[in-house]
């Protein structure tokens, strides 16, 4: 019987040590990874958002509806695109059709109304509702297997990791340069569709 209480009595003294533990926070005067004042994110992270605190397990996924950092994107760092994805990307008009994000699920509205109609001199024109609304630079990396797109619209201005089968491509936000995490589902089609 003895030997019950004293075991319950060690059982709450580790028990409420290792709460103790847990509970601390962060030594005084011990240096934080946190951003300098004015900054969005923590230094040394790589990412388009950080999402800072926590929410409870049944709280929504946090959303932010802003467009993406303006990026250079170094167009003219590579050499010029191959023959092939010259006629590959100018054979045909390119639908934005669907887009992705986790942290603004409603980032696709700014995608779906485009049309991209490439042309072999590496320059591009995005198209909506059949008008030119913006045109702009393109090269591919053909080592990385990445598109850079160069324009003033935020959420197209980029380098894109490109997936292609056949006439459908995934573009993904997850380059050097992208951070956004952004995917676009891009889809050929040899005609623009009537209004």
């Amino acid at each position: 019987m003895k030997i019950n209480i004293i075991l319950s009595i060690l059982v709450a003294i580790v028990g409420w040590a290792t709460c103790k533990n847990l509970q601390k926070s962060q030594p005084t005067g011990a240096t934080s990874e946190a951003a300098p004042t004015g900054t969005a994110a923590p230094m040394g992270w790589n990412a388009s958002r950080v999402i800072e605190g926590s929410n409870p397990d049944s709280a929504f996924t946090y959303q932010v509806a802003a467009p993406p950092a303006r990026v250079n994107v170094p167009v003219d760092a590579l050499p010029p695109a191959s023959a092939s994805h010259k006629a590959y990307l100018s054979s045909g008009y390119w639908h934005l059709n669907m887009a992705y994000q986790p942290s603004d699920t409603t980032v696709h509205k700014h995608f779906q109304s485009k049309w991209l109609k490439f042309r072999e001199d590496q320059t591009f024109d995005i198209l909506i509702k059949g008008k030119v609304i913006e045109s702009g630079r393109w090269n591919w990396d053909r080592d990385k297997n990445e598109i850079y797109v160069a324009c003033n619209d935020p959420y197209l201005n980029n380098t894109w990791h490109v997936t292609d089968r056949g006439f459908v491509m995934i573009w993904k936000g997850n380059t050097a340069i992208n951070v956004t995490g952004i995917q676009v589902r891009v889809v050929g089609s040899g005609t623009l569709p009537a209004e």
